[in-house]
């Protein structure tokens, strides 16, 4: 029985599949690596109905869990277990590629853990070996399924923003919980910063642009051998767009910030959170993008305009005569292209839920996510094993 799964958008609520669970089966999933993350899923995918966490693998002595769940020592042995569909992978990066094949090879689905893997060699063996085995891959890039990405995307594809001109990303992380040997700092390992948590941010702008990236500069510093704590990168991309990124993982928690800033041809936006929660939006509209901003969480027009698009008023007394802004009546120009706009407005958004609560319905969205494409082989997935490796691509070149 085919099923149809249509994604949904709520003022205020999370996107969410409208699922017909009837006659649907359970999804039984194993879980790999039982570290903070791996928990947080299992706590998280217990909330939802037809799935069954049945199995975790660790090596840590004396691990215990919730509910009812085999315990594996060995991942290898996880993987040989029957009765388990699908396959989450949450060790660090380097183990990700021989994992997420074993698994395929094993007959499971997989939902692999950001990033893909730490080099281009890994990643082409997974989009190897899950063409040969056909088996549904996903990775953990479950920003997208946040619904203030969600209706900047859609917002976006109707061209209520007009072109994505600059992204900037500052990322001010706090380093206390990543002592000198925690794995993180070990690059053969992790991959490095920008690798194991740059990648969120490349995806990120990848999905809004829609444009790829085809030149890609970094540099770094580092406070000893071993960490290198702080990493930034300009990107360009194949339509025009500029990308900032600066990660820096060096500071007090006090002072932990991430922002990412939007300038499009009609609109000028900031959004706080590595895990966006809220943000400001001032955009030129029309009497039709105007209400589209409604699709935003909680959206709040602080302020609207009428603006007169006969002259530039951006010069200062005494400049001389003002150039015409525009050909046309009530439109401006930018980019070279003309818009047709007559109000400017100013806003706010937010997610009215915490960010704990955001976060395990992302989880959730991408686990259901995996489930429809399984169901429906015509579903197609928020995030791609392509977007994946895209986003590994740029990662790496702005590492070296």
């Amino acid at each position: 029985m085919q099923k149809e799964w249509n994604i949904i958008f709520r003022t205020n609520e999370m996107p969410t599949w409208d699922l017909n669970l009837k006659d649907m089966k359970t999804y039984k999933v194993g879980i790999i690596g039982y570290g903070g993350f791996g928990q947080f899923l299992h706590h998280w995918w217990d909330r939802l109905e037809q799935i069954e966490i049945v199995a975790i693998a660790d090596t840590t002595a004396g691990l215990k869990t919730e509910g009812n769940c085999k315990l594996y020592g060995s991942w290898k042995d996880l993987l040989a277990d029957p009765q388990i569909d699908i396959v989450s992978i949450v060790t660090p990066p380097a183990l990700h590629a021989e994992m997420a094949c074993a698994a395929m090879q094993a007959g499971k689905h997989v939902l692999l853990e950001k990033p893909v893997a730490i080099n281009l060699l890994q990643a082409e063996r997974i989009l190897k070996v899950q063409a040969e085995t056909e088996k549904i891959i996903t990775v953990d890039h479950m920003i997208r399924y946040n619904p203030i990405i969600h209706s900047l995307m859609a917002l976006s594809e109707i061209g209520a923003l007009g072109k994505l001109r600059h992204a900037a990303v500052h990322n001010y992380a706090q380093d206390q919980a990543l002592p000198a040997e925690h794995w993180f700092w070990d690059e053969k390992v992790s991959g490095g910063i920008m690798v194991e948590h740059g990648v969120h941010f490349f995806d990120i702008v990848s999905a809004l642009s829609r444009q790829k990236p085809v030149e890609v500069y970094g540099t770094s510093d580092q406070r000893n051998q071993r960490q290198r704590d702080r990493m930034s990168a300009i990107v360009k991309y194949d339509d025009g767009l500029l990308g900032e990124y600066h990660h820096a993982f060096s500071g007090p928690g006090f002072f932990e910030q991430t922002t990412l800033h939007l300038a499009y041809d009609l609109a000028r936006i900031e959004i706080e959170g590595w895990m966006p929660m809220k943000g400001t939006l001032k955009a030129l509209t029309n009497s039709s993008t105007r209400k589209a901003f409604t699709s935003l969480p909680d959206w709040k027009e602080i302020s609207a305009e009428a603006i007169g698009c006969g002259s530039d008023d951006s010069r200062p007394e005494g400049w001389g005569a003002a150039e015409a802004l525009s050909e046309e009546k009530d439109s401006v120009k930018a980019g070279g292209i003309f818009y047709k706009v007559d109000h400017i407005v100013s806003g706010s958004f937010e997610i009215q839920r915490t960010k704990a609560e955001v976060y395990g319905r992302c989880v959730q969205e991408l686990l259901l996510d995996i489930i429809a494409k399984i169901e429906n082989k015509e579903h197609e997935l928020a995030v791609t094993l392509q977007d994946g490796v895209q986003a590994l691509r740029t990662a790496l070149l702005a590492s070296r």
